[in-house]
């Protein structure tokens, strides 16, 4: 049973009747060292199943000494050898006490299989089988009592608990280091560039919170360890490809200077990759079990991303776009238009080809569909299904009063591939965005607009305006247009199929491109501006 004191958690135990007189107690009863539950459970099942052991040893000897002897035999041997029980119920002792000092400096549960494991129990039928000889030589002393053989049988017994506690010896396991690089190779086939450095990055700074041994040999207490000290990293850690600090490191700086610590969803990501090779293994029986499952996380997002102000598109339409980059001014505006009157993401956005612009009915249509890469240039290739969904954006009128068309005709007759033609593939990612994203968000910061409004606030704005026009009556527009406008995969089941659109589907689409309104000082010529 646990029992909650103030000073922590204890075991209590009841002594069975017929065993009392041996130990001198109705109830045993062990401090457990914490006042973490889960861990007290842990080492009280350990525990219980040491003393229920010690219950049922000391059991055995009594029933053998009592087997065809009457009482007034019994009451001679009982007397007689009680220093005999004494001494076993010390042994117990010994040995309880140094399991709980081990408790102190590991896992429970790994306490629990290393007191399955270690030689306590051995230790145990030698002192035991010492006990038993010196019975025997006393007992020459009542050569009338029908005993010996008693003895020999209560020796065999004892010769026998080498046999009946000797665990079964675990199969060695790898290093982690030599696992997580064999789980690599085994499960690559599909992965992206980002998911090796992902599982790369996990396993580095696992190694640095937790050393390199045998995979089977880590517990709940090297997660936890991993866990605390990732959760102390600072927040902007890893962006810099350079920075080879240990996580030991970047957590000292981080105390030193009060930094920002890291999202609770980074560390999450990081743990679920770690649980991937954990699972991998435990199917193959080189783990006990998966030590990173069950863990919370803190993953709400600091910083709360909220559509545009007409505050804050004021500033930016009026400022202009000075920042030191290979994008011109046309470039951004257009990038921003796009932007603000269809709800397409970033990369969406610089990943538009010229084939991609199609007229439908008579419609100018973008076309977010799926392209192949080339041999030399596989990251040219794009997946919307599974990034952002294919779906049919009809050009609102808007945009293409502010010249959009103009544009697109310019890029074709230079014979670019990509509308945005200025934009290159960067980063180790290969995205498209990158440039434009780092250049918007230094432009907006300087301007003042604060972290929570972003390029991605312009999908928020236009998702929030048509979700706010009412669905029935003149000029409504139904959810399911708007959700095959931008593309919401939650909602969507079918957004593929928007590309085989008949008359009406696109018809309707263009009405909801076209309800996309801001103020009236909104006008996507003015970006392209010089002060």
């Amino acid at each position: 049973m646990l029992i909650r004191r103030a000073s922590g958690y204890s075991f209590r135990q009841r002594v069975p009747d017929g065993i009392r007189n041996f130990i001198g107690k109705n109830e045993i009863w062990v401090s457990l060292d914490t006042n973490d539950k889960p861990i007290a459970k842990n080492r009280a099942y350990a525990i219980c199943g040491l003393t229920n052991k010690l219950f049922s040893r000391l059991k055995l000897v009594e029933r053998e000494l009592a087997q065809s002897a009457n009482d007034t035999i019994r009451d001679i041997i009982d007397e007689r050898f009680k220093p005999l029980f004494d001494t076993i119920i010390s042994t117990y002792e010994a040995e309880l006490s140094n399991l709980k000092s081990q408790y102190q400096v590991m896992n429970a549960e790994h306490l629990l299989e290393r007191l399955e494991q270690d030689d306590a129990f051995l230790k145990f039928a030698g002192d035991a089988n010492a006990e038993v000889s010196k019975i025997h030589q006393l007992m020459k002393d009542i050569p009338d009592l029908d005993i010996r053989k008693k003895m020999s049988d209560i020796l065999g017994h004892f010769n026998n608990i080498e046999s009946w506690t000797k665990p079964k010896e675990p199969q060695k396991s790898p290093l982690f280091s030599e696992a997580s690089e064999a789980f690599i190779l085994a499960s690559s086939k599909d992965w992206k560039d980002s998911d090796f450095r992902a599982y790369r990055s996990s396993i580095k700074r696992f190694l640095e919170c937790c050393g390199d041994k045998e995979i089977r040999l880590y517990g709940g207490q090297d997660a936890g360890h991993f866990k605390e000290l990732m959760e102390q990293l600072p927040e902007n850690y890893g962006r810099n490809t350079r920075d080879t600090r240990t996580v030991v490191q970047l957590v000292k700086e981080a105390n030193k200077k009060k930094l920002k610590r890291v999202s609770g969803k980074s560390i999450k990501n990081h743990f679920s990759k770690m649980s991937s090779i954990w699972r991998y293994y435990l199917l193959r029986d080189l783990v006990d079990k998966n030590i990173f499952i069950g863990w919370n996380f803190d993953t709400k997002q600091k910083v709360k991303r909220v559509r545009w102000s007409d505050e804050y598109l004021e500033k930016l339409i009026n400022a202009s776009f000075d920042i030191s980059t290979t994008i011109s001014k046309e470039t951004y505006a257009y990038i921003v238009g796009v932007g603000s009157y269809t709800g397409m993401r970033l990369e969406e956005i610089c990943r538009i080809r010229v084939e991609d612009i199609q007229d439908i009915r008579g419609i100018p249509c973008i076309i977010i569909q799926e392209h192949q890469g080339t041999k030399k240039e596989p990251w040219t290739a794009w997946n919307p299904k599974s990034e952002a969904g294919a779906r049919v954006v009809p050009i609102a009128q808007k945009l293409i009063d502010a010249g959009f068309m103009e544009f697109v005709e310019k890029s074709r007759r230079m014979k670019s591939p990509y509308i945005f033609s200025e934009l290159k593939f960067s980063g180790k990612d290969k995205k498209r965005s990158g440039l434009i994203q780092r250049n918007f968000s230094t432009h907006k910061s300087r301007l003042g607009i604060p972290a929570t409004t972003v390029f991605h606030s312009f999908r928020h704005y236009a998702s929030t305006k048509l979700r706010n026009i009412h669905e029935h009556g003149e000029g409504g527009l139904r959810e399911v247009w708007i959700d095959n406008f931008l593309g919401h995969e939650g909602n969507n089941k079918s957004v593929g199929n928007t590309v085989y659109l008949d008359e009406v589907d696109v018809e309707n689409l263009k009405r909801v491109a076209d309800a996309v309104v801001y103020p009236e000082f909104w006008n996507i010529k003015k970006l392209m501006e010089t002060d």
